[in-house]
């Protein structure tokens, strides 16, 4: 009996300690207030911000006509961005959607933007900028044609002097909102 009791104890205390360095070494998991969202700092020349007015860019990256990963999120961002425009900010982030199939024609990106906001902008890369993108942010995307898959990450950037700065990622959707907002209105 005293020996399944000392072993029930230290099988206890043993997942007491896993729990414990899993809530120190991810801290996102056991901060519900900032579940969804990674802090990433760093300078991200993005060829669609060349001239770029806003001082705050919410960017996410998709494809034309995706029904399964996009419109739920870009619903969600809708929702985030008219919430934005009803705090009456000193700074309206601007927000872009990133086309993620080279071959799609301006026109037809933009309308798909535009199908959610009639402020959202867009960009249509060519293959060798959304290569370097990918690789820039570390975007998890595969071009399976038709039934591309990826992720519905949201990135936050601000305007640091002349250069462009990544400042939080969001990795879940539906989006924290209560989050997004924040951070947003820290940043003005």
């Amino acid at each position: 009996m005293k020996k399944s009791l000392k072993t029930f104890s230290g099988i206890v205390l043993i997942i007491i300690a896993f729990g414990l360095i899993a809530a120190l070494a991810f801290p996102a998991l056991s901060d519900s207030d900032h579940a969804g969202r990674t802090q990433k700092q760093m300078v991200v020349n993005l060829p669609f911000l060349k001239n770029e007015k806003s001082e705050l860019i919410l960017v996410y990256f998709g494809y034309v006509g995706c029904t399964r990963i996009c419109t739920p999120a870009l619903n969600d961002l809708t929702q985030i961005y008219h919430e934005l425009q009803h705090q009456k900010l000193k700074r309206l982030p601007s927000v872009w959607f990133v086309n993620m199939t080279p071959e799609m024609d301006s026109f037809s990106v933009q309308s798909w933007a535009e199908h959610f906001d009639k402020d959202f902008k867009s960009y249509a890369p060519h293959e060798n900028e959304l290569h370097s993108m990918v690789q820039l942010l570390n975007l998890v995307y595969s071009d399976l044609g038709v039934e591309a898959e990826h992720m519905p990450y949201l990135y936050l950037i601000r305007k640091v002097g002349t250069q462009y700065e990544l400042v939080y990622i969001y990795t879940s959707s539906p989006y924290n909102r209560k989050l997004i907002l924040k951070d947003i209105g820290e940043l003005q």
